[in-house]
């Protein structure tokens, strides 16, 4: 039990204790010597006289003292704290959120079993008016229960509603959304339980600086084990097809050998199937690779796979003209669900690409979409359609009907044409952003607005000598559209020159796959609705670089072409086989429904833009759509990375996340509020200025009562 004042600075008065003290030195009168002649009768009394009103003064000097010391202490209004007090004046000790890991690696061994029980130990910490919200996290984030006083139900809910899921991990969304939830709290205490088995795939050390708000405590509970092992299907590749092979050799029948894979019949394509395998785990892996072929087994290898690596086995395979549909299913571990791998082999179909330019001559084409249009028509397999048109004529077409529109060199974009491209990519459409050459970075930000994966905030002199240029150093080699170019003699990003360059300022939802060598961004891409926007911050023609007459530039643009068109579209080229879990697939307009892989059969919506597009990709396997054109199918797949059970650095990770400061001042303000009016509320209760009070009088009393007796 503490005593506080409510006004503390009141107690500076009591320094006036010392006015008393001051005047008594100030005015002290010293005796004087007079001689009498007859002086024995008197010494004896005049020593008993002078002690008795030496105290006296004293006793009074101090009851003026501690009056004037008192009436200070009025003023400040004293309290005492305890807790009993700061329960009354509504304050709770903490507001906790419980994040659980339901990515599919948690389905390894008991380890959402052993989060259940950590979540639950957490719960029984808390005290009565603890506040608690519960969330479960993959890609993105779940809230189970909001933050709230009632903890009886929360194990419940750990039980039946928290489940694994065949998502992979993103630990930065799903710490924004408990963030979210602990900022209803306004109480001191505040943090977030994180319950994973913490993977490095899981956070990118390099993202965007977000951090938790002022005040919030990360806590990491892991139930990882960094001995755990697990091998995995992480891709399937078909080699490009450059036209329809005759097979003369006899099929076999469906009883052929284990161990051989099947002969062609000669009624179909004969195409290499790329198995790519990955043993995650700390043994050599030794089992069997089944390769089916619309459900029938035609190959099958023995692998001997060493720990961490990888190794591709290639099936010889005939295929149809029709959609045929394949399955992997290699051996058996502690996480059997990634052992399964499904694509689907289609014919290729031309990849439509809108193409707008802004042309200084009427007549002329503009050296950009020159430059795109020539590069992309070499390619067959499949093969490429431009379409150039300028952005006023986008309302004379549909923009649903191209996999891509790309702006060449556009350096307005007419508020018309802006808003359609937004639709468009909303409802799953992709678009690519090149510069012009006299781009206005103001001009260029507010015209293209949120499709823009950020803002340009500077551009570099126009004046610069052309020794004077920039290299592209820093290249994320995992990311799908530079991935075919990180083995060696693949192609060299490093030897292309960048003489004008644009300061580019990302935004939180974006992603930095290139840079320069100054550390800006040369590429961003972010995701837009259903759909995608990918910039490159330089010009498609010789105005900024040399990039359209290098050896790179026909292959970068083949694969951006492809990554993007491949999102949200059935329409799939020969590497394109198949979907990841959770993204969105445009189906065909006469589209009636959708039956999963468990044999649920889903009706189709029609989405906002007259497209019908299904988001309910959540389990990997087959899908088969039914239209009034017949059956498709379409393949869907997890996210292999999250195979890869790699520990993070669990300090890098909390000093990256966690703030450094300790509360906002807009907190501090608001605590400082809140503080004030729960210290009145305790101080009105006890009153005790009232006791106080009636001591002053007592005080000033016995002063004047004693004053009248003592001689001066």
């Amino acid at each position: 039990m503490d005593l506080a004042f409510l006004n503390i600075t009141f107690l500076f008065g009591a320094l006036g204790a010392a006015v008393p003290l001051i005047l008594h030195l100030v005015r002290r009168q010293r005796a004087g010597i007079h001689v009498f002649s007859m002086v024995r009768f008197l010494i004896s009394s005049q020593r008993a006289i002078v002690r008795q009103q030496r105290f006296r003064r004293i006793l009074l000097l101090l009851l003026r003292m501690a009056a004037c010391a008192l009436l200070a202490v009025i003023f400040a209004r004293p309290f005492l704290q305890d807790q009993e007090e700061t329960v009354f004046a509504g304050t709770q000790p903490e507001a906790v959120a419980i994040l659980v890991d339901t990515s599919y690696s948690m389905g390894y061994g008991n380890r959402l079993a052993l989060a259940r029980r950590r979540a639950v130990e957490i719960l029984n910490d808390l005290q009565t008016g603890d506040q608690a919200a519960l969330l479960t996290f993959a890609v993105q984030a779940r809230v189970v229960r909001e933050l709230g006083t009632n903890h009886a139900e929360l194990p419940v809910l750990l039980d039946t509603v928290v489940n694994t899921t065949f998502h992979a991990t993103d630990y930065v969304e799903a710490l924004r959304a408990a963030d979210d939830q602990l900022s209803g709290s306004d109480f001191g205490r505040r943090t977030v339980y994180l319950v994973s088995d913490f993977q490095q795939t899981g956070w990118n050390p390099r993202s965007a600086g977000w951090k938790l708000s002022p005040g919030v405590q990360l806590r990491m509970i892991d139930v990882g084990d960094a001995q755990d092992g697990n091998s995995a299907v992480t891709g399937v590749e078909i080699p490009a097809v450059t036209g329809v092979e005759s097979v003369a050799a006899p099929a076999r029948s469906a009883a052929a050998p284990a161990g051989e894979d099947r002969a062609p019949s000669g009624n179909g394509r004969y195409l290499d199937v790329a198995v790519r395998i990955r043993n995650f785990g700390q043994t050599p892996f030794r089992d069997e690779v089944t390769l089916l072929v619309n459900g029938i087994e035609t190959g099958r290898r023995r692998v001997d796979i060493p720990p961490h690596s990888g190794q591709v086995e290639i099936f010889r395979q005939e295929f149809g003209a029709a959609t045929n549909t394949g399955e992997v299913i290699v051996g058996d571990d502690g996480l059997p669900v990634d052992n399964r791998f499904y694509f689907t082999v289609n014919a290729p179909t031309p990849v439509r690409v809108l193409c707008l330019e802004e042309r200084s001559r009427p007549n002329r084409p503009s050296e950009a979409a020159y430059y795109l249009s020539q590069a992309l028509s070499l390619r067959r397999d499949p093969p490429v359609v431009v379409d150039v048109r300028s952005p006023e004529s986008l309302n004379a077409v549909d923009p649903s009907e191209y996999d891509v529109v790309v702006s060449a060199n556009l350096s307005v974009l007419p508020r018309a044409a802006k808003d359609r491209l937004t639709g468009y990519v909303r409802s799953g459409g992709s678009l690519i952003i090149a510069l012009n050459p006299a781009v206005s970075s103001g001009i260029f930000n507010s015209s293209f607005g949120e499709l823009l994966p950020g803002r340009i905030v500077s551009l570099s002199s126009p004046d610069l000598p052309r020794d004077r240029y920039r290299l592209l150093t820093d290249v994320n080699y995992q990311h799908p559209v530079f991935q075919p170019f990180s083995g060696p003699r693949h192609g060299d990003f490093g030897t292309v020159r960048f003489y004008h360059t644009a300061r580019f300022e990302p935004d939180s939802s974006a992603s930095v796959p290139a840079r320069f060598d100054d550390g800006t961004a040369a590429v961003a891409e972010k995701p837009l609705g259903n759909g995608r926007t990918f910039l490159v911050l330089s010009t498609f023609d010789l105005a900024w670089t040399d990039f359209p007459i290098r050896e790179v530039f026909v292959p970068f643009l083949y694969e951006s072409i492809d990554y993007l068109a491949s999102r949200g579209t059935m329409q799939e080229r020969g590497a394109g086989l198949y979907r990841l879990a959770g993204e969105a697939v445009r189906l065909p307009d006469d589209a009636r429904h959708v039956e999963l892989p468990s044999g649920e059969q889903v009706q189709v919506e029609t989405s906002r833009s007259g497209r019908k597009l299904f988001t309910q990709t959540r389990q990997p396997g087959l899908y088969r759509v039914q239209s009034a054109g017949g059956q498709q199918t379409f393949a869907v797949n997890l996210d292999t990375r999250e195979s890869d059970f790699t520990r993070m650095d669990a300090e890098a990770f909390a000093a990256a996340l966690i703030n450094p400061v300790a509360a906002s001042p807009e907190a501090r303000e608001t605590e400082s509020q809140a503080r004030l009016v729960r210290d009145a509320e305790v101080e009105r209760r006890q009153g005790l200025w009232w006791f106080l009070g009636f001591t002053l009088i007592a005080l000033v009393l016995g002063e004047t009562l004693l004053a009248n007796r003592t001689h001066r």
